[in-house]
């Protein structure tokens, strides 16, 4: 446990059964009626130790735990239309609340939606979460820069405009007022330093400590662990409301068996949301028991131990506690059949038939369910009970046998993803969307709410069918359903290539393209290309199946691993050059050192980044990728003898990235008309293949030494910054604010405010100023020949360990030019032309720049 983890502390399923669950709902009714009143006295408080805030329904798959949830969930809103023997009524005069989080089908917990969905169950007129919006802000800023947050509107509430309306209120130089379009990185930042400085108009808000703590470590790194903490904040405002204004919650957690790993990652973040919410009753259904009691757990989980969780205890005997769903009871079995018998479809089940069906189900619904199913399928041939009464996979067996063959083989290709949409089953299996559309209103089917995929076979089914013997007709051999898993596999490579400007929807379907590489152990090269494309590797990484060396994606996964758990600099490259020191496919270790190459070479480490690329270019003299990585390389470190030598051997063939090269020597030399015309060039070219982000890194070039030449406007650099910011690229948004501030260095007000702006970017993503920063508060101490500016920013520059570059090259003749001594030797560039001709064209930039 780090300090971070004590900020807070004081010092649809696979069946849709009516079943009575009349001890279960006992116990929760229980539970609530207990839990309001703590809420009532005060003493479900973030500074109580101990949490008694969970109840836990707990059992095997086909129980029924996803009914009795949603069930439990239909009472709390008093929506239940058929209350059976749940006669009582939630607590009279409590303003309920409810919010349903669905596991179903997925491997992480996604920390930010969670309290979103919190933020958005407590939300009235009259209740304002100042904290928690301010820390929501800045997270999301800096996390998911570019990125409007999701409409969260409920019960006809506005929940995102009152977010808004906060920080309107709460931030005491706004600026620009905040609308309800993307938050940037700036927005992130200029949050951060109001809370930091303590300039925030509320004085209650000054005095939340824990506040501060999550700016610090938002600014640091914006992690989901981070998102998980801002709960706290959340029970923090809810605790500044009057006892009698505070909301009762009850929270649905469902199939978190898919987020209880080995590792615990993911189960980590519930844990925390949970110990931080201790207003909010937890109803957490899953395969497995919660034992976050256990002591042993203190390394894995933020909050563990029988003092922390004393209601997860085995022996523990008042709710909130946790229970063991038992099968139904044989009369609840046959008072459920006898119900359906004759009614909604089904046929007149005989005595005989539900005895047989009776003594087959052990209680299980699902089995009930797909009973029925079979009945309503055979009916027309009539009923016999030596049809019904055999064990579940035999049984769900049946019911395929009983579909139309079209749908039999969307079944069966719907068994082989976690979840699917009627388009992905119907283009691999060649059937018709109608046949997709009936097979996904069976009762097989689940529909749920996810945005891309809300389809999905209950595990025991999907178990089934994997297990389906080859002996029936139209079955799969293991074959058959690796060619499927191919067949799917490239369609979802298809439905990514679709997606290629809405990042968050393409990770859904790499995230399933991942799991099928898990299950059949395949190979899917575009894969490992498109999630290296996509923003954020740290959110990438997070969806992804965890590391194995023996597997393809398994290593993929493993390359991602520097990113998963927050890494900065040095402890990223540390740990891939560990992951590079293992066995691995050909393939990955060439990824993987190209990375580490990148990582050192943006570090400023060029001889690490050269020894890695050279070595890969030997291995694969024919890679243009890699010629011109060499070639960037080597001007970087100003190799120029090298850098021509290497062009000679190995020409670049693709399309501009020669030219970006020769345009790089030219602004060496002072030619900057010339220099612009590769980085524009290659820019356009990338943004027709839908590389926006490397495009922006050509655009955000080109801005730079058009602004060197006076031909830049501050609209430029805005639109340029936008986009940067967008992405979330800071190396580039730096280079637009610089560019900005000399383009605004005759307003010595809007020059010095860009100025601090790009300072809190400086320190808000943990680097260091640079050339950027040094050659723009040149300009503006020059234009207005403030010498003690000058000679402030000259030590600041000397003071730092900075190693030659072509751009620290432009800052020293800023500095010879102002009568200063070279701090680096003359580049030694390539050429009959004589060097002085390069300081002249220098000189004449200069000139112009800071005396236009």
């Amino acid at each position: 446990m780090t300090e971070f983890d004590r900020i807070f502390e004081p010092q649809y399923s696979a069946t849709e059964l009516f079943t009575n669950r009349v001890n279960e709902y006992s116990a929760f009714s229980n539970s609530l009626r207990l839990h309001s009143a703590r809420v009532r006295d005060g003493s479900a408080v973030l500074g109580q130790s101990a949490r008694r805030n969970v109840m836990s329904f707990y059992g095997i798959g086909g129980i029924g735990k996803t009914e009795l949830s949603r069930r439990l969930e239909s009472w709390v809103r008093r929506e239940l239309t058929d209350p059976g023997d749940w006669r009582e009524d939630p607590p009279s005069g409590e303003a309920l609340h409810s919010v349903r989080i669905d596991f179903h089908g997925s491997r992480v917990v996604n920390a930010v939606d969670v309290v979103l969905r919190l933020r958005a169950a407590v939300a009235g007129r009259r209740r304002r979460f100042p904290a928690f919006d301010l820390g929501l802000a800045a997270w999301w800023s800096l996390a998911r820069p570019g990125t409007a947050l999701p409409d969260l509107s409920t019960g006809g509430f506005d929940v995102r405009g009152q977010i808004t309306d906060t920080l309107n209120e709460t931030l005491s130089d706004a600026g620009a007022s905040f609308g309800v379009g993307p938050l940037t990185v700036r927005t992130g930042i200029r949050i951060v330093e109001e809370v930091r400085s303590n300039r925030l108009r509320s004085r209650t808000l000054r005095q939340c400590q824990p506040l501060v703590h999550i700016m610090n470590q938002t600014q640091q790194d914006p992690s989901d662990y981070v998102a998980a903490t801002l709960a706290g904040l959340l029970s923090w405002d809810l605790e500044n409301l009057p006892l009698d204004k505070r909301p009762v919650t009850v929270a649905f957690a469902d199939a978190a068996e898919y987020v209880q790993g080995d590792d615990r990652a993911q189960e980590r973040l519930l844990n925390r949301i949970v110990h931080l919410t201790p207003g909010v009753l937890w109803v957490v259904t899953s395969r497995n028991r919660l034992d976050w009691d256990s002591p042993h757990l203190h390394q894995l989980l933020p909050a563990t131990g029988p003092r922390t969780w004393p209601g997860l205890r085995l022996e523990a005997q008042e709710d909130p506690r946790q229970h063991l769903v038992g099968d139904l009871s044989d009369t609840d079995v046959e008072k459920y059949l006898r119900a359906a018998s004759d009614t909604a479809g089904n046929p007149l089940l005989t005595p005989a038939v539900i005895d047989s069906i009776c003594r087959g189900a052990h209680g299980l619904p699902l089995y009930l369910s797909l009973s029925l199913s079979i009945a309503r399928a055979t009916q027309d041939q009539g009923l016999s009970a030596d049809a019904f009464g055999g064990p579940l996979p035999e049984l769900a067996i049946r019911v395929f046998a009983n579909l139309p063959e079209k749908e039999r083989e969307l079944a069966r290709a719907a068994s082989l993803v976690p979840r699917f949409d009627e388009e992905l089953i119907t283009q691999v299996a060649g059937a018709l969307l109608g046949d997709a559309h009936r097979l996904c209103r069976r009762t097989l089917v689940t529909r749920d709410q996810h945005p891309l995929f809300p389809y999905r076979l209950h595990d025991a089914v999907r178990a089934a069918i994997a297990h389906e013997s080859v002996a029936e007709p139209g079955a799969w051999a293991p074959a058959d359903r690796t060619a499927m898993a191919r067949e799917l596999l490239e369609a979802l490579h298809q439905r990514s290539n679709r997606l290629l400007h809405d990042s968050e929807r393409r990770l859904d379907v790499l995230e399933i393209a991942a799991a099928l590489c898990v299950d059949h152990d395949l190979t899917a090269v575009w894969l490992a290309d498109a999630l290296s494309h996509l923003p954020g590797f740290s959110k990438t990484a997070q969806r992804l199946p965890p590391p194995a060396s023996d597997t393809w994606i398994g290593q993929v996964s493993g390359m991602f691993e520097p990113w998963r758990h927050g890494n900065q600099g040095p402890q990223r490259i540390a740990c891939l050059e560990a992951f590079l020191s293992g066995p691995l496919q050909p393939d990955i270790r060439r990824r993987g050192r190209i990375r580490l190459a990148y990582l050192h070479r943006t570090r400023g480490d060029c001889e690490p980044a050269l020894r890695l690329l050279t070595g890969l270019l030997a291995e694969n003299p024919g890679s243009d990728l890699l010629r011109y990585q060499v070639a960037r390389t080597l001007h970087i470190m100003g190799r120029y003898a090298e850098l021509e030598q290497h062009l000679s051997a190995c020409p670049l063939n693709a399309p501009t990235t020669g030219l970006r090269i020769s345009s790089d020597l030219a602004y060496d030399r002072g030619l900057l008309d010339e220099a612009v015309v590769g980085p524009a060039t290659r820019a356009a070219y990338l943004r027709e293949k839908g590389r926006h982000r490397v495009a922006l890194e050509n655009e955000v070039a080109a801005l730079w030494r058009r602004t060197l030449q006076g031909r830049s406007t501050t609209t430029d650099c805005e639109a340029v910054l936008e986009d940067a910011d967008h992405f979330g690229e800071t190396l580039c948004m730096r280079t637009a604010l610089a560019a900005m501030v000399i383009c605004e260095a005759d307003d010595p007000s809007a020059a010095l405010r860009l100025i601090a702006d790009a300072q809190n970017l400086v320190r808000a993503t943990g680097g260091f100023p640079g050339w950027r920063e040094w050659t723009s508060q040149l300009v503006f101490g020059m234009r207005h020949a403030d010498r003690p500016y000058i000679d402030q920013v000259r030590q600041s520059w000397l003071a730092g360990t900075t190693r030659w570059s072509p751009s620290q090259q432009v800052v020293d003749r800023f500095f010879v030019f102002s009568g200063y001594p070279a701090r680096f030797p003359q580049p030694q560039l390539v050429g009959l032309e004589d060097p002085t001709e390069s300081d002249r064209r220098w000189n004449t930039v200069i000139t112009l720049l800071v005396d236009p």
